[in-house]
This record gives structure tokens, C-alpha cells and sequence, in this order.
């Protein structure tokens, strides 16, 4: 059992005060500019979930409706599937490990890919279907989103259409949206109201 008496807090208010989080962005990419000055702020909603899927486990590292920022840690030899995520645009950024790519020429001890950022997926656009992370030890992405105000944020994971993870994605999804999943393999929260 863990004795919180033993444990030191460290205040949150006096560790973020350097930090200032604007009212809103004008455009997802503004969003992004500003996380990455802000030298990426790991400022987890207390009401974030970790959620898992076949291939990756994920949490939500910053919120601020519309927008938020998901790490997903990729499994080992996986490769995610072709897929989309109705209704939110994404940019995703690679954070390296998994020494799937070159290490970087700093002394950082970084890959040489930490940091490369996707062009902006929107709704009706997939990503996804690479298979050379399967190649990797697992890995680290994060994922820029900005939510449209009719769709409870949650995770990309769930906000799905697309071939799947497995079983576990699927279960998932199904857990949010009753009905999405029509075949094992496949989901596509479309149009149905999330629970």
C-alpha cells in the first residue's frame, strides 16, 4: 500500500508558473508551435485515462478543448494499421526509441528521427499501414489533435474508422461506441452517438 505521508509533492502551480497557456490557437499547427516552445508539457488531466489497444497503450499528456496531446507507446513489432479518426485532425511527431532509426549525432542519445512531425491529417484523410515499424523494439508518438466541439474528446484510439489493432481495440472502441466495430478487424464510429 502506498504510504503518501512518505512521499514529497511537489507543487504543481509553482512548477508549470513559467508556462503560458493561451486562451486558444487559431489552427492546429499554432497549437503544435506552442507545445513544442513550451518545451512539451507534461501536464496530464487528472481525469486521463491509460487506455491500450493490440498495438500501442496510450494517455492523454496535455488538454486544452479542443486541443490535447496523447503519447502512444507502440508495442514491439507491430505495425499500425491504415486508419482515420473521424472529425479530428491530427498531426503526429515521432519521439524515437525502439532503435528503429539511427541515433542522432548529439550527445542527446536520441534517434535521428525524434521530432519529425506529420503533415496534418483531417477528417476523411488515413494514416497508418507502415510496416517498418515491425522492425522496431517499440516505440514512442505523439499525437496533436484538435476536437471538434459535437465530439467528446477521448483518445484518437477511439475515434476511429479503419482496420483495427485486434481484439482488444475492438473491445475497445465497442466499450465507446456501441455498434462501430462491424466486423472483427474494423471500426467506424461515423455518425453513431459515443456512450
Amino acid at each position: 500500500m502506498i504510504n503518501l505521508a512518505e512521499w514529497k509533492q511537489i507543487n504543481a502551480s509553482d512548477y508549470f508558473s513559467d508556462i503560458q497557456i493561451p486562451d486558444t490557437w487559431d489552427t492546429l499547427e499554432n497549437f503544435v508551435d506552442w507545445y513544442m516552445s513550451a518545451r512539451m508539457p507534461m501536464m496530464i488531466p487528472w481525469d486521463s485515462a491509460v487506455r491500450q489497444t493490440d498495438d500501442a497503450t496510450t494517455i492523454c499528456l496535455f488538454k486544452k478543448p479542443p486541443y490535447q496531446v496523447e503519447i502512444y507507446l507502440i508495442h514491439e513489432n507491430q505495425s499500425i494499421p491504415l486508419h482515420g479518426h473521424p472529425g479530428v485532425e491530427v498531426i503526429t511527431m515521432l519521439g524515437a526509441g525502439g532503435r528503429l532509426w539511427l541515433p542522432s549525432d548529439t550527445s542527446l542519445s536520441l534517434g535521428s528521427s525524434w521530432g519529425s512531425l506529420s503533415s496534418k491529417l483531417q477528417d476523411g484523410e488515413v494514416h497508418g499501414g507502415n510496416t517498418w515499424s515491425k522492425l522496431s523494439d517499440g516505440f514512442c508518438l505523439y499525437s496533436f489533435e484538435k476536437w471538434p466541439s459535437d465530439i467528446k474528446m477521448t483518445s484518437a484510439a477511439i475515434q476511429w474508422k479503419g482496420s483495427t489493432a485486434g481484439p482488444i481495440h475492438d473491445a475497445l472502441i465497442s466499450k465507446h461506441y456501441p455498434g462501430a466495430v462491424t466486423s472483427p478487424g474494423y471500426a467506424d464510429v461515423t455518425g453513431i452517438k459515443p456512450r
